[in-house]
């Protein structure tokens, strides 16, 4: 006499082991999201990380450019003192910041905030903080990133933002 193992499986179970996996699909990516914006990417101490933005030849007295650095929205100006780059996201509501030529400011669209081109202060509207800098430099025909200016700052502007 032969033994046999069946296996039957009902609709209601397929349905159950189906529901169950894409409960598990969502889960595993909240639980994964969450872990990202808990312990976000950092460079290793003491690695010099220098980003290139553009070409000097690229970006004319007057005109900006836009780039992303360490993960944020930013903005390189070239102003007759030289070249100034600013975190772009708005210390208010973490709206993104653009250059206006005509006004010669940087200026928030969401509620009108407006930035100092040269410091990154706050020249009137909401925002309660002035613009996070970025350390750039100029060597080899180009301009480079180098670091936040104060990284504990940025860290909480993007906490308010939302950014990871």
């Amino acid at each position: 006499m032969e033994d046999k193992i069946t296996f039957t499986i009902t609709r209601r179970k397929l349905t159950e082991i189906l529901m169950g996996l894409v409960a598990l699909f969502f889960a595993g990516g909240a639980i994964a999201s969450i872990l990202k914006y808990l312990w976000p990417a950092t460079a290793a101490k003491g690695e010099n990380v220098e980003i290139k933005i553009a070409n000097v030849d690229e970006v004319p007295t007057g005109s900006v450019r836009k780039f992303m650095f360490n993960g944020k929205a930013s903005v390189l100006l070239h102003m007759p003192a030289g070249f100034r780059a600013f975190g772009s996201v708005c210390t208010h509501l973490g709206c993104i910041a653009s250059w206006s030529p005509p006004d010669n400011l940087i200026i928030c669209p969401c509620h009108l905030g407006k930035f100092d081109p040269n410091t990154g202060a706050v020249v009137s509207g909401p925002p309660p903080s002035p613009l996070p800098a970025i350390d750039v430099v100029v060597k080899e025909g180009a301009v480079y990133a180098l670091a936040w200016k104060d990284p504990a700052y940025v860290k909480t502007i993007s906490f308010y933002a939302g950014a990871a």
